[in-house]
């Protein structure tokens, strides 16, 4: 089994999103609250999503539950419990 995604992982993803996409504004704050509802995620399922989400995602800034499930289905999941 995969450890939880890196800290540098993490943030080398949100470097690629921020280069990608000029409407996201990412604070620290902001980073730090991503990587709470992220870190359940290994490096390479990071890595995919963040890929996935380029290839992807239409907004100008995607919010966090575009990176971790395109659909939803996840986000919805988590906050149910």
């Amino acid at each position: 089994m995969e450890e939880i995604i890196t800290r540098k992982v993490f943030d080398d993803g949100i470097a690629e999103l921020l280069i990608v996409f000029s409407g996201l504004e990412m604070t620290a704050a902001k980073a730090d609250l991503w990587y709470k509802y992220s870190k359940q995620l290994s490096d390479s399922e990071w890595e995919n999503k963040i890929k996935s989400c380029i290839r992807r995602c239409r907004k100008a800034a995607p919010v966090i539950a575009d990176i971790l499930d395109e659909t939803g289905s996840y986000v919805d999941e988590y906050f149910r419990a």
